[in-house]
């Protein structure tokens, strides 16, 4: 589970992050109880590939200047938990693992480099 995300210095993406980890937060303990994980599953997906495009698109439209590379990283994820929907959602011990040690600290890092990078020229251009 996690109790608290790295805020960035643009508050629609802290908003956006907040929700995902309360998704996030569901599926683990679905994933704790074996109980109702592939729709939590299907719903934390729904909002990673939601979080991913509202960011994309802002990006795009303010020519953000790392947008390839940042864009690079969202896709990367969205296909392995696709692959993961497609191919272990019945694979607890992978699940947990997968997020535990790969997922949880992959977002962690991209909130912290990519996100904070991207939140700064969002600010530093005066978007609200």
């Amino acid at each position: 589970m996690i109790d608290k995300i790295s805020q960035v210095k643009f508050n629609p993406m802290n908003e956006i992050h907040e929700n995902e980890v309360q998704v996030l937060n569901q599926l683990l303990q679905a994933i704790q109880d074996n109980k109702d994980i592939e729709n939590k599953f299907d719903l934390f997906l729904e909002d990673v590939k939601n979080h991913f495009n509202f960011e994309q698109e802002l990006m795009e439209k303010h020519n953000f200047f790392a947008k390839v590379p940042h864009k690079m990283e969202h896709d990367k994820i969205v296909r392995e938990l696709e692959e993961i929907k497609n191919t272990k959602l019945d694979d607890i011990q992978f699940l947990k693992d997968y997020f535990d040690k790969y997922f949880i600290p992959w977002l962690e890092n991209h909130i912290n480099t990519m996100d904070t990078v991207t939140a700064g020229y969002f600010d530093m251009i005066g978007l609200k």
